[in-house]
């Protein structure tokens, strides 16, 4: 084996006297013990010293007698063969990854489960005992093998097991941690009950032959496990064994080693015996361990003896372990046990301190069996360590305050109330208080939910704690007031705290605890209806009349005060409605009330009709609840009808809009629950309602049409009648959307001979509201229409029959549902769909495009789907002929949208898409990237696309050469930079630079070169491989692609699409929010700033209102300067525009002279002519541009040049 000395990774052995620990530093400078290397030999792969082998052969003779094997002998040679050289010596760290013939060689022979692992780790970790294992792992095959065996994990345990129990020659410290650490792995799988059996035999052999070896840590930590797998094998009668006893306690000593390997292991082993014994995880487990009395008095002993011995970190170390095991144990080891560790709260050590507490709220968290920790002792431990507060630490003071929380939380599981919660309730106040703690806040919040009587006293002192001034943590009050209105109820919160707010200005103040009416809304549920009937409702009245007379009054700011006062109060409703207890016998009582409010069309209304839809999609599948609803469904219905058909009426304010969609919206709800004959009735009405207003608007049409014929001006009342008989017949048709999909098929006979007129309308409106009417009437409503359909009025702009753009997405959505309840082939049917589909897809609205893909998709399912006996190949392949007649037509839009809906077929057909198509598609592809049109080049590249992520072994293979020449037909390679670059890319990760570079033309060479640069800076700085095409993983990925026509847009700009900002235009005066036309001012377009301010000096102004006052030198040079910049960011944009790196281009940095020596400027003038040139200046302008003159000169002998400086400058401003 080559070594090329610290590159291989090996570490050599010093040549030279000294022992094996010398070491070397790299700065030639010696250490204690260090041995030279010899000049010469420093790259020596053979030293002299064979230590580590001499070592191995001593070993193996043990293994050879014990186990009457050949081991040593044989394996040391496969070792030496392993290594090329029997002169090779490594280091430890070497020696013991082995050679990987030898294992492999020990591998072939080993058939257990559990060597093959370790065998796999031997050659890839490096570990000292590695070597060892590897020994005995083959000393234990060889031993099965040999007396025909089978390799089980109870096999290779008792060959072990007799290794262990030698004593011809015993093992050494470095063979009995390899042999005890195979036995703790073979542990693990050996049945239980073989463990039972051979408990005796098992635990003799691990205690007699590891009795002086106790101080190892990696021997014990093996033992230990041995140890603990056997024990938690036994059975509950066996732990009567001495032998057994004796072992734990062995265990338990270990548990408090000064070493921490062998302490941490003899702890987790102590927990898992008490905890995970085989009989203590069954259905019928005792209550308790029977090793558990003696780990608590063992625990109680060590306390005792180091509290008076003064061992701080022994009773740490107990403290540690009783941590996890303190909740297992009986009522009496834990009543003993807890004496001990609360009597060293008694120490000045903070530390000691911490782990009691800490051990206390383990003890209660780990929620221990209630016959072990019965509520008498949990309150008696409660009462203790009440009197054991820490009040001087706070640190301390938070972990006494956490292990209350977690005595308490432990004694409300066993469901019993302690005598002493309020003090502890009142001790969590005054720390808010004092010290406003996140962790005491949810400590009280924690008890607070578990005992909900104990908040009453506390009530007022949050509300005290509320109002000061200067406190930070408000937020945390109110979550706590939260908490009490959710488990108390309002009715008891506002007993114990009431508002104040009387309705009467002359008696309420400034509403100090009007703070609790959000925490009402935020926090009430499942409460009484009735007690927003008999309190809130009547203050609201109280406060509504309080705002009428303040507004007669003019006083606005108390008027105001009020009204907001009065939409808190009604905010309230909804809250009351969720999930309400007594809504049968509360809702008759609010009903009307209810109704008048909505019909009121207030800003209150909005809230009330919120309730009103929790109410009914609370209660749908509750009869008793539904049935209350339902009887007032004949008052709510016509209220909701009569405000969604009154757009027209003048008592309605502008910007009603929102207050009507949420009455449409509460329609909706009720006429879940409404009676059948109710609806139909409804419908009726509103059908009449909507036929007047239609008649209305044909006579208006028609009135039109005899003025035009006639020439005559057009009235401005005529103009504000169409458009109001327009809007209400707007707002019919939204109210018949929202009943239709209720209505049985029956009663739509009437809807047909509405529909066929309003669909070849020539109003867009009308048109767009026919089809969403007919998107929602009943699938079996359609099918027998089907003609409606296909007679209707089109844009005269298109070459083929297209629906108006504003219609289009809901005509297509009304053809996808159609295609979806197809059952039968229409195959002529979809063949009359398809060109209108293909032109929808380019369409100006985002909707009609989305609409216009996803039918593409669902025809070419269905078209699959008829004909299950044919191959699906077969059926995509038809399908695609039917976009061809597209590609024919001499219009550059026609053929835009086809090839865009070749490539949504295409991208979603994958799997069963043929050779033959893909190359047909391809040609096609290329054929169009010569056009001239640049909307068919950009659709055409945009196929390309998908063709090389869906395609991409088949386009860099087979097509290549056809996919090079048809990008080298593309003439104006830089307006489709973007895509082009997403092409090449593509091509790039595939086939690889020289490739690519040498079949594209020249004109591609710097944009690949650019590409490869790009990639690499990126893959440098973020560590990930750019170059790998990104994967479509829905649909959706797909038409944000086709979306991006101009291929312009960078990943900020389609970022900031779904983040956008929000600025609110403001005029003159300040926004009001309260306002109801609040809303209107917020937008999603900067607004412009205009600058009202009349500047009449000439003087510039800053955003910020600054004036900006300069020379007129200085402006002309400004505007010289904005000019050259414009011309030169001109020039820069167009040079920039193929975004490229040209890297035959000069440098653009240029130097600049500045500092001194040979960097100092050569033209620089001197002071005397700049002082010359400044004095030549001010003569000529006869001013300063400012002037710094002490008035109030410290000595006397200056007064007289103050003086005459003062004059001199007086004289210039005169004249």
């Amino acid at each position: 084996m080559k070594n090329r000395g610290k590159r291989s990774g090996v570490r050599r052995k010093a040549i030279g006297v000294g022992d094996s620990s010398s070491s070397f530093n790299g700065k030639g400078m010696k250490k204690s013990k260090v041995q030279k290397w010899r000049k010469g030999d420093s790259c020596v792969s053979n030293p002299n010293i064979k230590t580590h082998r001499q070592t191995a052969r001593h070993h193996s003779r043990g293994f050879t007698n014990s186990l009457n094997s050949v081991l040593s002998q044989k394996l040391l040679a496969q070792h030496n063969a392993g290594f090329g050289d029997s002169s090779i010596e490594l280091d430890d760290d070497i020696q013991s990854c082995g050679s990987k013939s030898v294992v492999s060689s020990i591998a072939s022979n080993c058939t257990n489960a559990t060597f093959n692992k370790i065998l796999g780790r031997i050659v890839t970790s490096q570990s000292s005992l590695n070597t060892q294992i590897l020994a005995i792992v083959g000393a234990v095959t060889d031993t099965i093998h040999s007396s025909d065996g089978e390799q089980t994990d109870a096999a290779c345990c008792a060959t072990l097991l007799s290794l262990l129990k030698s004593t011809s020659e015993p093992l050494n410290s470095d063979q009995k941690t390899a042999a005890l650490h195979l036995m703790s792995l073979l542990l693990r799988r050996v049945p239980k009950s073989i463990l039972q059996v051979k408990s005796k035999e098992i635990l003799n052999a691990l205690n007699n032959n590891t009795a002086e070896e106790c101080e190892q840590q990696s021997l014990m930590k093996s033992l230990i496990g041995c140890w603990t797998l056997c024990l938690r094998a036994q059975t509950q009668s066996s732990w009567d064994s001495v032998l057994i006893r004796d072992t734990y306690a062995k265990i338990l000593a270990a548990a408090v080693c000064i070493k921490p390997k062998i302490r941490k292991a003899a702890q987790h082993a102590i927990g898992a015996i008490l905890r995970g014994s085989a009989f203590m995880v069954t259905d019928h487990a005792p209550p308790f361990h029977p090793a558990a009395n003696d780990t608590s008095a063992f625990c109680k002993n060590c306390l005792e003896s180091m509290k008076a011995a003064g061992n701080k970190k022994g009773i740490s170390h107990v403290l540690v372990l009783l941590q996890d095991v303190l909740s297992t144990f009986s009522t009496s080891g834990i009543k003993s046990t807890c004496d001990q560790v609360l009597s060293v709260l008694g120490s000045t050590d903070m530390v000691l301190k911490k782990g009691a507490f800490i051990t206390m709220e383990n003890l209660f968290s780990m929620s221990p069996k209630p016959e072990n920790l019965t509520a008498d002792l949990n309150c008696k431990i409660i009462n203790v360590l009440f009197t054991l507060e820490p009040a001087s630490d706070p640190d301390v003071l938070t972990y006494w305050l956490r292990a209350m929380e977690k005595a308490y939380c432990n004694l409300s599981r066993i469901h019993k109330k302690p005598a002493n919660v309020d003090a502890l309730m009142d001790k969590m106040v005054t720390l808010m208080e004092k010290n406003p703690d996140d962790k005491v806040f949810n400590s009280f919040m924690v008890v607070g939910s578990l005992y909900p009587s104990s908040l009453k006293k506390i009530l007022p002192r949050l509300d005290a704690l509320y109002l000061s001034k200067g406190y930070s943590k408000k937020g945390e009050i109110e979550k706590a007031m939260g908490m009490a209105v959710h488990k108390l109820g309002p009715r008891e919160v506002l007993n114990i705290l009431p508002l104040k707010i009387s309705g009467d200005s002359d008696l309420d103040g400034d509403f100090p605890r009007s703070w609790l009416i959000p925490v009402f809304r935020d926090h009430v549920q499942e409460t009484e209806l009735g007690f927003f009937v008999e309190y809130f409702l009547p203050l609201a009245n109280k406060i509504n009349e309080t705002c009428k007379s303040l507004a007669q009054k003019n006083s606005k700011s108390r008027s105001m005060a009020y009204s907001a006062l009065l939409q808190q109060i009604w905010a309230l409703l909804p809250s009351f409605c969720n999930r309400p207890t007594d809504l049968v016998t509360s809702f008759p009582s609010i009903a009307k009330i209810i109704g008048k409010t909505i019909e009121s069309k207030s800003d209150i209304a909005v809230e009330v009709l919120n309730a009103l839809r929790k109410l009914i999609n609370q209660n749908l599948e509750n009869e008793a609840e539904k049935s209350v609803l339902c009887r007032y469904a004949k008052n709510f219905i016509p209220i909701f009808c009569q405000i969604c058909s009154a757009k027209n009426e003048k008592n309605l304010k502008d910007g009603d809009d929102g207050f009507r969609l949420s009455v449409l919206e509460t329609l909706k709800f009720y006429l879940k629950i409404s009676p059948e004959q109710l609806i139909l009735t409804t419908f009726e009405k509103c059908l009449k309602k909507l036929n007047e207003e239609e008649e209305r608007l044909m006579r208006l049409e028609k009135e039109e049409e005899i003025r035009k014929q006639n020439s005559k001006p057009k009235e401005l009342e005529k103009i504000k009648e169409e458009k109001d008989c327009l809007e209400s017949w707007c707002c019919l048709m939204d109210l018949c959307i929202v009943i239709v999909p209720h209505v049985p098929v029956v009663g739509l006979e009437p809807v047909k001979e509405n529909l066929s007129r309003n669909l070849q309308s020539s109003n867009s409106s009308v048109q767009k509201k026919s089809y969403r009417l007919l998107e929602v009437c009943p699938g079996e409503f359609i099918i027998e229409h089907l003609a409606l359909l296909t007679t209707f009025r089109s844009d005269s702009s298109m070459p083929v029959k297209v629906a108006n753009p504003s219609s289009q997405a809901p005509r297509l959505r009304c053809l996808s549902n159609i295609i979806q309840m197809l059952d039968t082939p229409q195959v002529e049917f979809i063949g009359l769909l398809v060109p209108e589909v293909i032109l929808c897809t380019k369409s100006t609205s985002e909707k009609a495009r989305n609409a216009a893909f996803d039918l593409l998709v669902k025809m070419g399912q269905k078209y699959i789907s008829w004909a299950p006996n044919k191959a699906p190949q077969e059926m995509v392949q038809r399908y695609f002929e039917l976009f061809l007649t597209g590609l024919r037509v001499n219009d550059p839009h026609v053929v835009s949208c086809t090839v865009l809906a070749l490539a949504r077929v295409l991208f979603h057909f994958k799997g069963e898409t043929t050779d033959e198509v893909i190359g047909s598609v391809c040609d096609i592809a290329c054929l169009l990237l010569g056009h001239h049109s640049r909307e068919i080049v950009q659709s055409a590249l945009s196929l390309v696309h998908v063709l090389m992520s869906g395609y991409g072994d088949i386009m860099t293979g087979k097509y290549l050469p056809n996919l090079i020449s048809g990008l080298s037909l593309l003439k104006n390679v830089s307006s489709y930079r973007k895509k082009i670059k997403d092409i090449l890319r593509k091509l790039l990760k595939k086939c690889g630079f020289d490739i690519v570079s040498g079949m594209l033309p020249d004109v591609y060479v710097k944009v690949i070169r650019n590409i490869v640069k790009s990639e690499k800076k990126k893959k440098k700085t973020t560590g990930k491989d750019e170059t790998a095409p990104r994967k479509h993983t829905s649909d959706e990925s797909f038409l944000e692609e086709m979306d991006d026509d101009d291929g312009e847009s960078d990943d900020e700009e389609t970022f900031s699409k779904f983040n956008p900002k929000v600025w609110i235009k403001e005029d003159d005066d300040v926004l009001d929010f309260m306002d109801a036309s609040a809303s209107q001012k917020i937008t999603t377009t900067k607004p412009k700033i205009r600058n009202n301010r009349e500047n009449k000096d000439g003087f510039k102004v800053a955003k910020d209102g600054r004036l900006i006052i300069g020379d007129e030198d200085d402006v002309d040079h400004k505007k010289v300067d904005s000019s050259k910049a414009s011309k030169k960011r001109k020039a820069d944009e167009v040079e920039e525009a193929m975004d490229v790196d040209d890297t035959d281009a000069k440098s653009t940095f240029s130097y600049q002279a500045g500092g001194r020596g040979i960097h100092r400027p050569i033209n620089k003038k001197s002071k005397a002519d700049e002082n010359k040139n400044k004095s030549k200046k001010t003569k000529e302008d006869g001013k300063y541009n400012y002037s710094y003159i002490k008035l109030n000169p410290s000595k006397k002998k200056n007064k007289h040049e103050t003086t005459k400086k003062l004059k001199h400058l007086f004289k210039k401003r005169t004249n």
